[in-house]
């Protein structure tokens, strides 16, 4: 399940993961919401903070698309 999929799947504690995804990565929550809706995408680094909070694996959250 990819990142914004997981955080959408989340009803009754979003805001609450989202804010505490902003902590973990040292990050704003504008830019937390940035990389929800695609228009950026994380650092490998905190990619990495990201699936290790959430307990999944970076290749699930933020596959790769090759063409």
């Amino acid at each position: 399940m990819v990142f914004r999929d997981y955080i959408d799947s989340l009803p009754n504690v979003r805001l609450e993961t989202i804010n505490k995804i902003a902590e973990v990565t040292c990050s704003s929550k504008v830019t937390v919401y940035r990389w929800l809706s695609g228009d950026i995408e994380p650092p490998m680094i905190k990619k990495k903070t990201i699936a290790e909070y959430l307990g999944m694996s970076v290749e699930e959250l933020f596959p790769t698309t090759k063409n």
